[in-house]
């Protein structure tokens, strides 16, 4: 027997350690976790030197002042062009997309002198998995013959989708084939440039904001700095005045960095051939194993604290190598993916040996027997051959509550008040249940599963269920000011309600079952119950129990949600009262709220804004702000073409 348990466990230890990494290197390839993943490597990055080659000419705020308002007069360009004469080659970060006065004067310094212009690719696509940019403004036709007289290349960065700029792309493809603006200037000075990819790569940052050597635009213009300052030198020139909002959010610092130190840095980058590259699937897949399986090995071996204490150690280990491997070989490793995974394999491996320790100790205690509902009981008297196993199917109403917030209210409590007052709240919404001929099946812990239809055939369960469930919400307000004067902390509690098949019956073994109901629309019903928390709602019903007591009680109708674990949407109501006594102020907030549901699903976003204000207007309502912060976002950030209205639920 005991080599049955370990094979057992052998098995499920090593199902789990495989399982759970290939499911995490699954996700690896789609990207899943991509942003937290760079936010992490994000801290890798540490000052190293940048090169005194390189200067940058700012178009600063003491310039603007000095020189004139923004755009500076194109005379202002040419002037400081020719003071850079003696420079290798002169890189301008600024837009000269349109004609201006002065710009012959600008293009015969242009074409006197190495100058490399800026253009911008405005609108991208993807054709073939490849990124093609359609839109293109160059510099004016006024400035003289792009390959000629000047050279060009476009300033395009690749923001990721946490706001920060981590790389940028060599060579883009599209109604005009182009190298970036920063690949031409090495081009420039060196004729070669072909061991850079045309994929997306990484920019590697040498120095915070402000590293590589400021000089005023002003200055140069006024020769304030002697021209042979520059003798030799790449000078990029941009500009760097906060009001111009030329800069971007970088991982080496909070400070935004101008775009033209940007491009200072991949100047560098390219010239000195020092390049980031993040860590290569094959060997990443291999830690993610590697982790899981010496978590999963462990476990079997060890206690929890000492597999504690050793992943602890690996973890903080693999950080410092990371950070090594980062500052000797310019490689980020993956993070997030071993450490989650080894996590995960972890938490399951202990929940798994937990549950099967637990099933031997309920194995113990059912010998003692447990409390029999008195409905089954009579029912079970009536029917001696129903004491087998198996189940039948009925049409049920299936019922679940949980208290919201037990965890901390426990944390206030002695373990006998805690007691005291579980069993109270339990003691009083079980009697409610029963005297509205339901069937407690469980606790657990502080929630309850019941239902209405069975073991006893009643056409009204779902009325029943209803009226049960306004009882418990009225009694809970009963108890609350109750427990306000005993300075009992009080709770809420959130209700789930589904109507439908399920099987009924006594499920378990031969020597011990549980009577109870199985099947979609229990669980079904559990994610109702769960929804409440995302509404600020305390009962929720499936349309299938709104058809059936539609006559009899007032609701609104809620969402329309795709719960976890289900691919068909379900239209969801909140079940508020009994229809008699319904005030006009109630009447119009339900109005309110449906009139912004239906605009909502019409992608109406700032008509469904307004109702979902009016409603809130009526009553403080948490669903209302909920779906203005989804419009807000929908306004931003528009769904696909064939969104029918229905949310997903992540999380149960």
């Amino acid at each position: 027997m005991n080599s049955g348990i370990l094979k057992k466990k052998i098995s499920k230890t090593l199902i789990i350690s495989f399982f759970i990494p290939f499911i995490f290197s699954l996700l690896m390839f789609t990207g899943f976790l991509d942003t937290w993943e760079s936010k992490v490597s994000d801290a890798f990055y540490s000052q190293s030197n940048p090169s005194d080659l390189i200067k940058i000419v700012a178009i600063d705020d003491r310039s603007l002042q000095e020189l004139g308002q923004w755009p500076l007069d194109r005379e202002r360009f040419a002037t400081v062009i020719n003071n850079l004469n003696q420079s290798m080659i002169i890189g301008i970060d600024v837009s000269f997309f349109e004609s201006s006065d002065n710009d012959s004067l600008l293009a015969k310094a242009l074409m006197e002198n190495d100058v490399v212009l800026a253009m911008e690719y405005t609108e991208f696509t993807h054709i073939d998995g490849e990124l093609y940019g359609k839109n293109l403004l160059k510099p004016t036709a006024t400035l003289g013959n792009a390959g000629e007289d000047f050279w060009t290349g476009y300033v395009n960065l690749y923001t990721d989708s946490d706001g920060v700029t981590r790389s940028f792309t060599p060579y883009i493809s599209g109604v005009e084939d182009h190298n970036h603006f920063s690949r031409v200037i090495v081009n420039q000075i060196t004729g070669d440039t072909s061991y850079l990819e045309d994929n997306i790569m990484l920019i590697n940052y040498f120095s915070e904001p402000g590293g590589y050597e400021y000089i005023s635009f002003t200055d140069v213009y006024n020769k304030v700095v002697d021209p042979s300052y520059f003798a030799g030198k790449i000078v990029l020139i941009g500009a760097t005045a906060p009001n111009l909002h030329d800069d971007v959010i970088v991982p080496i610092s909070e400070k935004a960095m101008p775009g033209v130190e940007v491009n200072a840095n991949l100047v560098q980058s390219i010239l000195t051939r020092d390049f980031l590259n993040k860590q290569d699937n094959l060997t990443s897949i291999a830690i993610i194993f590697l982790f899981s399986l010496i978590t999963g090995l462990l476990l079997f071996r060890f206690r929890i604290l000492i597999v504690t204490i050793f992943l602890a150690a690996l973890f903080v280990s693999y950080i410092f190598i990371s950070i090594y491997i980062f500052d000797n070989f310019g490689i980020i490793m993956n993070m997030l993916y071993p450490l989650i995974s080894t996590i995960l394999v972890f938490f399951s491996i202990v929940v798994v040996y937990y549950r099967t320790e637990e099933k031997s100790r309920k194995w113990i205690t059912s010998v003692f027997g447990k409390y029999v509902s008195p409905l089954v009981i009579n029912n079970l008297i009536k029917n001696p051959d129903s004491l087998v196993l198996g189940g039948e199917k009925r049409n049920i109403t299936i019922f679940f509550s949980d208290i919201r917030g037990f965890t901390s209210i426990s944390e206030k409590l002695t373990p006998e008040e805690l007691v005291h007052l579980l069993n109270e709240y339990l003691t009083e919404m079980t009697s409610i249940i029963i005297n509205s001929q339901g069937l407690v099946d469980k606790y657990m812990g502080d929630a309850i599963m019941a239902f209405w239809g069975a073991p006893l055939d009643q056409p009204d369960h779902a009325e029943l269920a209803c009226e049960s469930s306004l009882q418990m919400i009225k009694k809970l307000n009963e108890l609350k000011k109750k427990w306000e004067k005993e300075n009992i902390p009080a709770f809420d509690i959130g209700i789930g309600l589904n109507s439908g098949d399920a099987v009924v019956g006594n499920m378990g073994s031969s020597s011990r079952f549980d009577y109870t109901a199985m099947g979609d629309n229990v669980n079904i019903a559990s994610r109702m119950e769960g929804l409440n928390k995302v509404y600020g709602t305390n009962i929720i019903m499936t349309d299938k129990t709104y058809k059936t007591v539609k006559e009899k009680y007032v609701s609104r109708k809620l969402d329309y949600v795709k719960v976890k674990g289900k691919r068909k949407p379900i239209l969801i109501h909140e079940l508020i009262q009994e229809k008699d006594g319904t005030s006009k102020d109630l009447q119009d907030f339900i109005t309110a709220y449906e009139t912004g549901l239906g605009l909502y699903i019409e992608k109406k976003w700032d008509k469904a804004i307004d109702s979902f204000k009016k409603a809130h207007k009526i009553m403080k309502d948490k669903a209302s702000d909920l779906f203005i912060n989804r419009c807000k976002e929908f306004m931003k950030n528009p769904p696909p073409k064939d969104w029918d209205g229905v949310w997903e639920m992540k999380t149960k």
